[in-house]
């Protein structure tokens, strides 16, 4: 289950509601499955389609108070039972939901806060002119969320801004990567809270997760030896692991196997069967393995095309090798069946 920190704004400038304070109110508590629609493999949306979420409300006040608070939680270490933030305002003159790219290290009020406080000149002193939001608007771009939206490169420059730009310096300060965004949403008018309510949802069951790829492994075994491969290069650099790679959307898993041992090996394959589906999380993405049984007819030894080094390892030996974790119960398997 994933755990989720929403904030809203009590009403400002005369405002007697406010739309993000309403739609996080409703969110307080809450535990649900967001369903967020199926995924065809090699599509790159996140892992999970239905993730349990469990959304927990904070309202903050219109002034430096509110735009300090989620700041002052992260920097004492409050948040750390969150797996990420979702700051809501509103945008009185939106048509569209605006999902803020970026927090800018400026106030440029324009109006007192609710304290009467007007503020322009810099919000940290010494911070970076602008720190983007952490969460994955790649991911994002990715889902069909049933309801359009808008990126914004400008919270503005009042308390939205300054909450944003407050809570991305402080995870910063931390070294702390937690997801963290900010939704401006149009008036109840242009759109219904029922509606709010689904879209920000949705937001939160993808920014929550990490990115994710689909993979297929090639297993090449040759009187008891298995084709092993040495990254040459990032991430995992010096890793062993079996020759294979990204599944591109609108591929199946032969196609992907076929190509990926081409590219890689120069080797000309048949995808025998599937021998193992592996789920892995690593500390920025999630994977899932499509692990084959491969034959080749080629006879050149494989390429070096993607890797430094490839060698035939008789399976007592296979974990002797520094692999990818992702690989290693593939290779588990493998022994405990050459010992059955």
């Amino acid at each position: 289950m994933y755990k989720i920190l929403v904030t809203g704004f009590e009403p400002f400038a005369g405002l007697d509601t406010n739309v993000s304070e309403t739609v996080a109110k409703s969110f307080n508590s809450k535990i649900v499955n967001v369903d967020i629609g199926e995924a065809l493999i090699g599509c790159r949306k996140v892992r999970s389609r239905a993730p349990l979420v469990s959304f927990h409300t904070d309202i903050l006040t219109v002034d430096y108070n509110g735009s300090t608070k989620t700041s002052d939680a992260i920097l004492s270490g409050k948040v750390f039972e969150f797996d990420a933030i979702i700051h809501l305002g509103l945008a009185r003159e939106a048509l569209l939901p605006r999902i803020e790219t970026r927090g800018l290290n400026m106030n440029q009020f324009s109006s007192p806060d609710n304290l009467g406080r007007i503020a322009n000149g810099v919000i940290v002193d010494g911070g970076p002119s602008e720190i983007p939001v952490t969460a994955s608007l790649n991911s994002l771009e990715k889902e069909i969320l049933q309801c359009p939206f808008e990126y914004s490169n400008d919270a503005g420059g009042f308390v939205c801004n300054e909450t944003l730009y407050n809570s991305l310096y402080a995870l910063q300060s931390i070294e702390r990567n937690l997801p963290c965004i900010f939704i401006h949403l149009p008036p109840e008018k242009i759109m219904t809270i029922d509606r709010q309510i689904d879209f920000v949802s949705k937001i939160a069951a993808v920014v929550v997760q990490p990115p994710h790829i689909d993979v297929v492994g090639a297993i090449f075994e040759d009187n008891g030896k298995w084709l092993a491969s040495k990254r040459s290069g990032p991430p995992h650099t010096g890793k062993w692991e079996f020759a294979g790679g990204k599944i591109e959307q609108g591929e199946t898993e032969i196609m992907a196997l076929v190509r990926e041992c081409k590219e890689e090996l120069d080797w000309d394959v048949n995808p025998v069967h599937r021998m193992m589906i592996i789920d892995h999380k690593y500390p920025s993405f999630t994977v899932t393995i499509h692990f084959w049984k491969c034959t080749t007819l080629s006879r050149n030894p494989p390429e070096k095309n993607s890797h430094s080094e490839h060698r035939w390892i008789k399976t007592s030996s296979l974990l002797d090798f520094d692999w990818l974790d992702a690989d290693i119960p593939l290779i588990e398997f493998i022994q405990s069946e050459s010992m059955s």
